[in-house]
């Protein structure tokens, strides 16, 4: 009896011991297994919060347009132009009319050799001043000797410029005194038109009292048989942004008209009115 009752005991010890290496082998898997989710936890921190996006900035309101003076028709040289009555901040223009020639032989020229001749002339005084005119001329030098179809458009402008100027080089040929950023050339209603936009030298003035200054302006010549009607207008450099939106506008309106029977006098022909 007493080898039996040993014999319990230590089958009921073991069963014990068995379960206790059951318990502790389940309670190291449970770590094992929780072990990789904590250390995933850490190794990827929860993701900032994005931040919203900032709203767009409201768009600048639409550019005013500029308005234009009732257009100006001169019936006997056969043009019309329209000009600017304010800037493009809303500030009114006051323009004068400062010369008015009905035809191009009673016209003043713009150099010596008076080939280039101003027939109407506008002025402003209260912005360094603006000016606006429209002369007439036969070609330049420089373009009469080449076929009329071969004319570019900067050689237009550049040929335009020149025989207004009176700067000369040593050989006595004349120079322009300005220089030519763009020209272009359209056809409309069958007549040539070459738009062209330069800077020029000026002189000191009431608003520009530096010794150089600059102006900066706006062009379009138009050939009619052989004389070219140019258009130009014309600002101090510092007052150019204000002005230049109305000034693209006036050489845009600018036009030759169909001749009238009765009215139109051929430049350097006129005879009498």
């Amino acid at each position: 009896e007493l080898g039996s009752s040993s014999s319990s005991a230590d089958e009921a010890e073991a069963v014990r011991g068995r379960r206790a290496m059951l318990v502790d082998s389940a309670a190291m898997l449970a770590a094992a297994a929780a072990f990789p989710a904590i250390a995933d936890d850490e190794a990827a921190p929860e993701a900032a919060p994005v931040p919203e996006a900032a709203p767009a900035p409201p768009a600048p309101p639409p550019k005013k347009a500029v308005p234009m003076a009732a257009p100006i028709a001169q019936p006997v040289m056969a043009y019309e132009f329209a000009y600017p009555s304010e800037n493009s901040t809303g500030e009114k223009i006051k323009w004068a009319t400062s010369r008015v020639r009905e035809t191009y032989s009673s016209a003043e020229p713009m150099s010596p050799d008076a080939r280039q001749r101003i027939v109407y002339e506008l002025i402003s005084f209260l912005q360094g001043p603006l000016t606006a005119t429209v002369t007439v001329g036969p070609a330049p030098p420089k373009l009469a000797k080449v076929d009329q179809k071969e004319w570019k458009p900067r050689q237009i402008a550049e040929g335009v410029l020149a025989d207004r100027a009176t700067g000369r080089i040593a050989s006595g040929q004349k120079v322009s005194l300005a220089e030519v950023e763009s020209a272009k050339k359209e056809s409309i209603d069958g007549v040539d038109y070459v738009y062209y936009e330069y800077i020029s030298q000026g002189s000191p003035n009431l608003q520009e009292r530096e010794a150089t200054t600059f102006r900066h302006s706006v062009g379009v010549t138009a050939i009619r048989g052989e004389y070219l009607y140019t258009c130009t207008f014309s600002a101090p450099e510092s007052f150019w942004d204000i002005n230049s939106d109305g000034f693209e506008k006036a050489i845009r309106s600018f036009r030759l008209t169909a001749p009238n029977k009765k009215k139109f006098r051929e430049p350097g022909n006129e005879g009498l009115l």
